[in-house]
Formats: structure tokens, C-alpha cells, sequence
């Protein structure tokens, strides 16, 4: 596997689990049949920017760095293809798709807006976002409507 390969499968590990410590990525890397070792996991991060931050548990986790927009654009453009509308009600965000992109864009949408997200509930074609305040929703849902 090329170093471009193994750096993208790097990030998508990042984005989809609870990464910690470089011996749980090799760990992982190495489930998924890529063998490395903890010094070219170590170049990886490095090259890669991840940054170490505490999570919503108190435990440290790699994150992609903040200036890394191509999910934002990921979103939008998913957004502008599958929308069908959106409601809000005080810090709750109902989003109705098209079939078969609730639950990436809802993956999406953790990623991209997590700093004011609670949780997010995807199946097929809805998602339920809820966020920590009420202006946070008025916000999300402005955005979500300036994407379509």
C-alpha cells in the first residue's frame, strides 16, 4: 500500500473511531490487513497533522485538524443533492433526505459541527441532530438551508 493510501485510510480511521494512543492505530491499521509500524504510524501523524485533544469522556483522542474543510465540502455538497427539508424545535434539528445518505451525512455532521452538537440520530433518510442550545439549532438549520 502506498503512503497516500495508508494516510487516507489514516484519516478515516480518525474520523469513524475513538483513536487514542499510536499502538491502538497500528492495531488497528493492522485488522484492516496494513502492516506498519509504530514509528511509520508516528511519520504519518506528523505529516498528517492530527492533533491530540481531550474528548467529551476526558480521554485524549486524535482529532483532523479544524482547517481541514473537504468534509465541510463533503457535507454541502451531499446536503444539496439528497435535501428534502428541516424543522426545528428549540435545540432539536429534524433533516429528511433522500434514501441511503442519512447515516454518512450524519457522520458528516458530527464532524463538521461537533463543538455544538449533543448527539445525532441517523437511519436511512432522517436525521434527528440535537444540539446544546437552542441558538445553536436556529444556526445549524441556516446553514443546512444555505447549502441547498
Amino acid at each position: 500500500m502506498r503512503k497516500s493510501e495508508r494516510q487516507k485510510l489514516i484519516k478515516q480511521i480518525i474520523f469513524e473511531e475513538s483513536v487514542g494512543k499510536q499502538e491502538e492505530l497500528v492495531i488497528l491499521l493492522k485488522e484492516r490487513g496494513i502492516p506498519v509500524t509504530q514509528a511509520t504510524v508516528s511519520r504519518d501523524i506528523k505529516e498528517l497533522n492530527l492533533i491530540k485533544q481531550v474528548d467529551e469522556h476526558g480521554d485524549f483522542r486524535y482529532y483532523l485538524p479544524k482547517n481541514d474543510t473537504s468534509e465541510k465540502r463533503r457535507l454541502e455538497k451531499m446536503i444539496e443533492t439528497s435535501f428534502i427539508k428541516v424543522e426545528i424545535m428549540d435545540n432539536l434539528v429534524n433533516l429528511q433526505l433522500e434514501p441511503g445518505v442519512g447515516v454518512i451525512i450524519g457522520k458528516l455532521v458530527e464532524f463538521v459541527y461537533e463543538d455544538s452538537l449533543f448527539a445525532v440520530v441517523a437511519n436511512d433518510d432522517k436525521l434527528l441532530i440535537i444540539t446544546r442550545t437552542n441558538e445553536q439549532a436556529r444556526m445549524l438549520e441556516r446553514e443546512i438551508l444555505s447549502m441547498t
